[in-house]
């Protein structure tokens, strides 16, 4: 669920004009029950950027089986381009410890401080470094779509995305400029700007006990975004995973507020 809740949000900031600190919360819902609820805090603009994403689940979903979950990631500007200098993740997912504690080399290869559990207690395969070099955190991804966004009213990207755990593509392409975002969600805001698409593919992370030759179906997202103020940032509205075994998912925004400096 954490992961795909990472993917949902891939589009949950964005540049505003002056250094300030935004939080955005949104509410997923799976097969139409409150699955979780995510806070997004972000400060992207100076000569560093910092997004903070904490979730935990919400409704008959913590009934079962609670989650919390707690990412961060501090990284540079080098020109437009964000590189990441360091990514925490800390939480419990079904009573599991989750922790990854990853910085990043002057080269932008990815160094493993901590992993838990291991890869090799989950029988998934591991990456060399050097695969990955290059490659960026999931909201390092977005922040640097956000800067694409704002500038070009498009949302055309392309990037490999690491978690310590799996390497991905990631596609973004404009579905859509300039669509009137629907008001029929039950919160109330809406706005207008694009309608984006985005496929996330499995580049390397397999589970050994996967047929290497049926590698796994590609995560696709739709996600709607729009500016609600004109002191805010272009924010997705909802976003919109393709029906998959456990039925829909969809994640909206529901709160938005600029934090005092």
């Amino acid at each position: 669920m954490h992961r795909v809740l990472a993917l949902l949000l891939c589009l949950s900031a964005a540049a505003p004009a002056a250094a300030q600190t935004w939080r955005a919360v949104y509410d997923l819902h799976i097969g139409g029950l409150r699955a979780l609820q995510a806070e997004v805090t972000f400060t992207l603009d100076g000569p560093r950027y910092r997004v903070e994403v904490h979730s935990r689940t919400r409704g008959i979903a913590a009934w079962f089986a609670h989650s919390e979950q707690r990412t961060v990631v501090e990284g540079e500007w080098q020109g437009d381009t964000p590189r990441p200098l360091a990514y925490r993740v800390d939480g419990h997912v079904r009573g599991q410890r989750r922790l990854v504690d990853m910085v990043f080399d002057p080269e932008g290869r990815p160094v493993l401080r901590a992993v838990l559990p291991s890869n090799s207690s989950e029988a998934r395969e591991e990456i060399p470094p050097d695969r990955a070099l290059g490659a960026v955190d999931a909201l390092t991804a977005v922040v640097g779509l956000t800067r694409i966004i704002t500038a070009t009213n498009r949302c055309e990207a392309e990037t490999r995305l690491y978690d310590a755990r799996r390497l991905s593509r990631v596609v973004v392409r404009t579905a859509a400029a300039a669509e009137v975002v629907p008001n029929d969600w039950g919160t109330g805001l809406q706005g207008r700007g694009l309608r984006c698409e985005i496929e996330s593919r499995l580049l390397a992370g397999f589970r050994l006990d996967e047929d290497p030759a049926r590698p796994p179906e590609p995560v696709k997202l739709t996600a709607w975004v729009a500016t609600l103020r004109e002191d805010a940032p272009p924010l997705p509205l909802r976003i919109e995973l393709a029906p998959r075994w456990w039925g829909s998912a969809h994640a909206t925004l529901v709160r938005l507020d600029r934090l005092p400096r």
